[in-house]
């Protein structure tokens, strides 16, 4: 259909040919047979037997991913985390009872989700510039030349002639598709985007385009600004590679392409999820408009953080879950406009450097899962900004740094597994606004100062693992959001609060292995969703206390071995298990035949284990 009305440019595409020697090696690639085949019959089954060639030519070019792409972050759950569903997913204990029963290794999700749309609002709209019929414009003496000689002149300003001329490569074979095979057939004198499409066609083919989930319009007639996954401004330039998420666990591998480069009005690359290998091309500098860069989850090497000079507008850097390794370049302090530094789960070395603080503007910065060690530094606290803060599962040492507690829009801050000492600062009540803090397994010491009871918002407050002594304040009057509490081991004495059992949206309480006395408050069966209570290796003493009917309905453990209970098990608790008024599954008592004291377990059914015998109940 093309070639009908390009009889002019064929004339002296032959003249260009016979003399040409820079491009000698210029040929089309000869189709393969074996398995391309099936994927070429298939293609023309759905009309699109004009891929024929170059489905052939990119099969050799780019080998199919050798796995499925990683599931999303993210990425693996950490151990005995709390999640943010509607369920706490905690195991049960196992039915041979031990000495410490476990919560649940679940986490909140990790940031993996995938924005649609950049941290902020971008105008502009998706205006498509239409194919030229014609030569309109044209450098002197362009339209008197042959179209391959333009061409070539053209694409050698975007990629160097070694590779062009290495049929190898896929920059080499989109030469190929956009001289040949490129059913637009367009004048490099008129196409104003004419590298910007060979560009596109090389990403395509370096991420092994067909092999995508989606690849509407790819390599077809239509202007590359219609192609799915592209976002283009009114001069047709391309602005979004990935633009609504089109991208996102798109099966694309390989690797990236540096012709990315030619995309001088990018804004936006969004290719998470995916199998994509190599490292981060060094262009990234170039392209000045960059707000937005998400490439996690995939299988990206080399170092975290590459050139990003000139980046003043660049507000999101996410590089989790990949391979990532070495330091953490220090100039990263320099992209002041950051809001959003994500590079969690990778192997990252090294100490976080001071110049982070000069990220004034950042609200989200993500480094957990990585091998980074030393302090937390203090000038963390100049990020004013910042809403989340989530450095877990490292080698971190030293003290918080006074000046996190100036942070006061904080909503969520995650220290926990890592070697953090010292005590818990009385400025840590500034940060009313936290609703999720997690400073478990750390070497932390001291008392909790009584302005902690002012983080009434949180939700999820992990403290187990510490060296924490002196009594928990039953200071939870005014707390009306907590969903999950963990105060094991460490060395907190007195009595249980009261006051935690009357938030009605508790479910999960954990105060194992402590130095806990007194007994258990009646207002315990106060909690409406309370599904864990596990109160084990205390000195809590007395009886347990009953219940009424539709209390505790909603309670699956309830852990009290290894104190020193008397009496009989409530016949009110027992029934919300041997009666099944109520959802009970795991019952744990010192009812043992050595247990001193003992707690009786009459009611056939009741009590799961018996200890310290560690005797399963049938």
């Amino acid at each position: 259909k093309s070639d009908k009305g390009d009889k002019k440019s064929d004339k002296g595409d032959k003249k260009s040919d016979k003399g040409d020697k820079a491009f000698k090696s210029i040929k089309v690639d000869k189709p393969r047979t074996g398995n391309n085949q099936q994927r070429i019959a298939k293609l023309e089954r759905n009309g699109n037997s004009v891929w024929n060639d170059l489905i052939d030519m990119s099969m050799s070019l780019v080998p199919s991913p050798t796995r499925s792409p990683t599931k999303p972050l993210p990425t693996a759950k950490p151990a005995n985390e709390p999640t943010n569903g509607d369920q706490m997913p905690i195991n049960q204990p196992i039915k041979a009872p031990t000495q410490t029963p476990e919560p649940t290794n679940k986490s909140t999700s990790l940031p993996t989700n995938k924005p649609t749309t950049p941290p902020t609002n971008k105008p502009g709209a998706n205006t498509i510039v239409p194919l030229p019929t014609s030569p309109t414009t044209g450098g002197a003496g362009c339209e008197s030349l042959p179209r391959i000689e333009v061409m070539k002149e053209t694409l050698q300003k975007v990629t160097d002639s070694s590779i062009l001329e290495d049929s190898s490569t896929p920059q080499r074979q989109a030469f190929d598709w956009i001289m040949d095979r490129d059913p637009a057939r367009v004048d490099p004198c008129s196409y104003d985007t004419i590298e910007q499409r060979y560009a596109l066609a090389t990403f395509w083919l370096s991420t092994n385009g067909v092999d995508w989930v989606n690849s509407d319009g790819w390599l077809m007639e239509s202007n590359e600004c219609t192609w799915s996954g592209i976002e283009c401004d009114g001069n047709g330039l391309v602005t979004e590679l990935g633009s609504n998420g089109a991208l996102i666990k798109n099966n694309l591998s390989g690797v990236l392409p540096q012709e990315i480069k030619v995309f001088k009005s990018l804004e936006v690359i969004q290719i998470g999820e995916n199998a994509i290998e190599g490292s981060i091309p060094d262009v990234l500098t170039e392209l000045t408009q960059l707000r937005l860069f998400d490439v996690e989850i995939n299988s990206l090497s080399g170092p975290a953080i590459v050139n990003l000079e000139g980046l003043d507008q660049l507000e999101s850097y996410r590089i989790s879950a990949n391979r990532f390794s070495g330091r953490i370049d220090p100039s990263i302090g320099d992209i002041t406009s950051l809001q959003e530094l994500w590079f969690a789960d990778n192997q990252i070395t090294g100490a976080i450097p001071e110049t982070l603080g000069n990220l004034v503007n950042m609200e989200t910065l993500y480094m957990y899962r990585n091998n980074l060690v030393g302090p937390l530094p203090a000038t963390v606290g100049q990020m004013k900004k910042l809403r989340e803060l989530q450095i877990f599962q490292n080698f971190l040492s030293g003290t918080i740094p006074e000046g996190l507690y100036s942070n006061t829009e904080l909503g969520l801050v995650r220290l926990d597994r890592n070697q953090f000492t010292g005590t818990i600062s009385e400025s840590i009540g500034n940060l009313v606004k936290l609703g999720d803090l997690r400073i478990d397994d750390n070497l932390f010491t001291g008392k909790l100062p009584a302005s902690f009871f002012n983080l009434s918002r949180l939700a999820v407050l992990r403290l187990n693992d510490n060296n924490f002594v002196g009594t928990i304040r039953d200071g939870f009057d005014i707390w009306k959001d907590l969903d999950f509490a963990d105060f094991r081991n460490n060395g907190f004495e007195g009595t249980l609060p009261e006051t935690i059992f009357d938030i009605p949206t508790i479910r999960i309480l954990y105060f194992s292995n402590n130095n806990l006395d007194g007994t258990i408050p009646a207002s315990y069966s106060n909690s409406p969703v309370l599904r864990d209570l596990f109160l084990s290796g205390n000195q809590l003493s007395g009886t347990i206390p009953d219940i009424q009917i539709g209390q505790l309905s909603l309670l699956t453990e309830l852990l009290l071995e290894d104190n020193k209970f008397t009496g009989s098990m409530a016949e009110s608790v027992c029934n919300l298990r041997a009666s099944g008024q109520g959802l009970l599954e795991d019952l744990w008592v010192d009812c043992g035949t050595r247990a001193d004291p003992r707690l009786e377990c009459d009611v056939p059914g009741c009590c799961t284990a018996c200890f310290p015998s560690a005797s399963v109940v049938p």
